[in-house]
């Protein structure tokens, strides 16, 4: 009973006195700290080298690779000095909180790091945290990665309590046999004997305690035998030699190594992470180029900013998404994107149409009077639809052995069925079906999205320009220099009520009936539909700034419901409610636009294929592949059985359209957002992930009166605006004046294939049409220039990576030979341009933002 007394006593006392707490638990777990610290360094030092290993040659890797370790070694040995024995109590405290705070905060990154690199297959970029917006979407979204932090950090607390005391001894060996070995090099050094040193937990007079407890004559943990000494074996000769050897062979490494962006970064210690800053640019100066062999003379020092056409159909009044042509503020005449001045600019629209298309279209018949614009969250090319000879099949099977089970694979042949109508080919699940019947329209079998990050997908979408080269939504801020679709539609609106008003006045009523039953000269009416928050980087502000005035959100869905009796709906998480819950809204407004006679344009972005990949309330999950070993293919399984949600839910708008009676007057263009690399790295995000799985995406025109055409060309998601309003043209359903608008716009769109990644201002990828390449740009010089021949390597298993582009351009001559040679010489050129000239047509300054 004393002893249990004297224990809670002595627990009473730690925690009334910090002081106590010092000289109590700072001796005993000074170690433990230190390997905690140790872990988080080295933890993080390596993956950093894993994730990197095919960017440096394994000579240089072998050569150069000691020094890479030197700013962790610096960041060990500083804690290890404040992890020593300090006689000044005021001295313990002061280490005892700075190396338990440095071991938390150091371990804490490691885990961090670990984490999203196992959730996306990238690094966290620390500077991007300036520019993160702190909506309660974006907190949340990441808090989903918070488990894999705490998990981590776990791992360390263990390792750290495991390892203790041992990784401190023998670092503590390893420099004293260093400092033994150089001490006679220093006269200012003192002898001394060291035969015999006290012991950490030497005897603390009473009077010390005196002064903090009142003068009490407890020690609770001391004891008051009288200090023990314990004898400390010197280090080797031979140890201290091959120490100091070691040592100053890594540091004349270190003095001869050449200046390289690549050994600068794997050089970085994980400590000085969260004080990375974002690089300094000009618009003059995207990013770093040395100098490489050609004439680019006909690239540099020009612009495709010119002056503004002049179109007599625009109103004198400033129009939305046309400020270009009403000239500057201080009334000099306007600027705009011009193709003519344009050197990356190849026109195909004096090109006949395909074929099968020209000869459709030569017909009659087919009329577009709405237009519905589905953007896919997520969504691969290879799940629209889910087919057994592909890539993504050959998983599925070999998860079985070869032999799929005859539940998974009718679940497998069931799950995009809409995706095999909507691009006309089927899965190979299960038995063929006979009377497979595809919708009709375009399909684009290798479509590349515009954005790897939604909101930059959508611009890209809505207004057939390339994104913003700047981290996260800022477009929203800047020019936005095309006008976008629902933009458009309002200067065709403008003209169809001019042209109205001029027909009545010369002509009376006879041509006002005429115009209620020609669909060709009524309005449009523009909406974005998505049951998900907008409130996500800023959305809420980007909606308006491309021209919707109306919107239908999961705040207008839980309005609405609050109104009707009966229980509200349930989200599936914390991105808002399932699709179907819009079910009505799109059927209301085709009701409504019948009845005013208005035409419909509706972008509608999904959600439910998003990480976390939670079903619907009341919807389970369904095995799609073998779970495999500790359940590996389980991210897999879930992101497949919510893309069987999103299928049904094509379904559903299908219906609609049958219900409204619009079916075969309607054109449904279907884009991924962007892809994802879940299948190849288990990547839940596009975030800083260059594999062509997240830029690889389905892209559909379906219309039941179009033929059933397959491009297997390279396009982009760029091209969707323009493609829109050349099928309008095309197939009659403008009238004369809609015309000629859309044909003074239709040269306004670009044509190469750049693709910004997420989050913005890291890396910029790039195709052409006419060649198989594809090369990745870092715009910073932390990441890695990637190449690859999707031709020979469509899975990008054996891309070319380096952090400089010399060494790259020769392993592509060995590789790849001449020509690819020659393109990524081009490329490179042609995105260091690309660049500042995107800033420049989007009145960016980056040296302001």
């Amino acid at each position: 009973m004393e002893f249990k007394a004297s224990r809670c006593k002595t627990l009473g006392r730690i925690l009334l006195s910090p002081s106590s707490w010092v000289d109590t638990y700072w001796p005993a777990s000074r170690k433990y700290w230190f390997s905690l610290l140790f872990i988080g360094v080295i933890s993080a030092k390596s993956l950093r080298i894993y994730s990197h290993l095919t960017s440096l040659s394994v000579d240089r890797f072998l050569l150069w690779g000691p020094t890479f370790f030197i700013q962790d070694a610096v960041c060990i040995l500083i804690a290890l000095a404040l992890c020593q024995q300090f006689e000044r109590r005021w001295v313990r405290a002061l280490v005892a909180i700075e190396t338990i705070l440095a071991s938390i905060i150091i371990s804490g990154l490691a885990a961090a790091n670990i984490s999203f690199y196992t959730q996306t297959g990238a690094e966290i970029h620390w500077r991007q945290a300036h520019y993160f917006h702190r909506d309660a979407a974006s907190i949340k979204t990441l808090l989903t990665g918070l488990t894999g932090v705490v998990i981590g950090e776990i791992l360390f607390g263990a390792l750290a309590y495991l390892t203790t005391p041992y990784l401190f001894d023998y670092v503590h060996h390893a420099v004293s046999a260093v400092g033994m070995a150089v001490a006679p090099l220093f006269k200012c050094w003192k002898s001394r004997d060291r035969k015999t040193k006290e012991s950490p937990y030497e005897q603390v007079a009473i009077e010390d305690w005196d002064e903090e407890t009142n003068g009490s004559h407890e020690t609770f943990s001391r004891s008051r035998q009288p200090p023990q000494t314990t004898f400390t074996r010197h280090p080797s000769i031979l140890l201290r030699v091959v120490a100091v050897l070691v040592a100053v062979y890594v540091l004349i490494l270190r003095c001869i190594r050449p200046s390289d962006t690549a050994y600068s970064f794997l050089s970085q210690t994980v400590a000085l992470s969260p004080f990375e800053k974002p690089p300094s640019r000009s618009q003059s100066s995207s990013f770093e180029l040395p100098p490489i062999s050609g004439d680019y003379s006909w690239l540099y020092n020009h612009t495709a900013v010119g002056p503004t056409p002049q179109f007599d159909w625009l109103p004198l009044h400033e129009f939305a998404g046309f400020r270009d042509w009403y000239g500057g503020a201080d009334g000099t005449s306007g600027h705009h994107y011009d193709p003519k001045l344009d050197p990356l600019h190849i026109s195909n629209l004096e090109n006949d149409l395909i074929e099968p298309l020209r000869e459709t279209l030569k017909k009659g018949g087919i009329k577009i009077k709405h237009v519905f614009l589905l953007k896919l969250e997520s969504t691969r090319a290879d799940v629209f639809p889910v087919k057994k000879e592909s890539h993504l099949g050959e998983i599925i099977t070999d998860s079985y052995s070869g032999h799929i089970p005859e539940d998974v694979e009718e679940r497998l042949a069931n799950l995009t069925r809409n995706a095999e109508r909507f691009t006309g080919v089927q899965s190979g699940f299960g038995k063929p079906d006979d009377r497979f019947q595809p919708r009709g329209g375009i399909y684009a079998t290798d479509a590349h999205t515009g954005g790897t990050f939604t909101l930059k997908s959508i611009i890209a979408s809505v207004c057939g320009l390339a994104p913003l080269v700047a981290d996260f939504n800022r477009e929203y801020l800047h020019h936005i220099y095309q006008p976008c679709m629902p933009q458009i539609l309002g200067a065709l609106n403008n003209v169809i009520r001019e042209h109205n008003e001029e027909s009545e006045q010369n002509e009376g009523s006879k041509q006002s009936e005429g115009n209620q039953t020609d669909y060709r000269s009524w309005p449009w009416y523009s909406t974005l539909m998505q049951s998900i928050t907008d409130n996500y980087d800023n959305q809420n502000h980007l909606i308006p700034a491309l021209g919707f005035g109306d919107k239908i959100t999961d705040e207008k869905i839980t309005e609405d419901w609050q109104k009707k009796p009966g229980p509200a709906p349930e989200p599936y998480n914390f991105w808002g409610y399932p699709e179907h819950f819009l079910r009505e809204y799109f059927a209301e407004t085709l009701a409504r636009a019948e009845q005013k006679k208005e035409r419909v344009f509706i972008t509608h972005l999904t959600g439910q294929t998003h990480h976390p990949w939670d079903m619907p309330v009341g919807e389970e999950y369904e095995e799609m592949i073998s779970p495999g070993v500790f359940n590996m293919n389980r991210k897999i399984n879930r992101y497949l059985n919510t893309i069987g949600v999103a299928d049904r839910w094509l379904g559903e708008i299908m219906e609609v359209l049958d219900e409204a009676g619009v079916a075969d007057e309607t054109l449904v263009v279907m884009v991924g957002d962007h892809g994802l690399s879940v299948v190849e790295d288990g990547g839940v995000s596009a975030c800083d992930n260059p594999h062509v799985s997240n830029f690889h995406v389905p892209l559909v025109f379906s219309h039941p009166k179009l033929p059933q055409i397959n491009i297997d060309g390279r396009v982009t998601s760029l091209q969707i605006v323009p493609t829109i309003l050349d099928l309008l043209v095309e197939s009659g359903s403008l009238d004369e004046a809609g015309t000629r608008v859309i044909k003074d716009l239709l040269p306004l769109y670009e044509d190469w294939q750049f693709t910004v990644m997420n989050t913005g201002a890291t890396w910029l990828s790039l195709r052409s049409a006419p060649k198989p390449y594809r090369l990745v740009i870092p715009l910073v010089p932390d990441v890695e220039w990637r190449f690859s021949d999707v031709s020979i390597d469509p899975y990008e298993l054996h891309s070319l990576q380096s952090f400089n582009i010399l060494p790259l351009l020769d392993e592509i001559e060995k590789v790849h030979g001449a020509e690819a040679l020659q393109w990524t010489k081009d490329a490179a050129h042609i995105a260091q341009w690309w660049v500042s000239e995107n800033w420049r047509r989007y009145e960016y300054i980056p040296e302001n933002n």
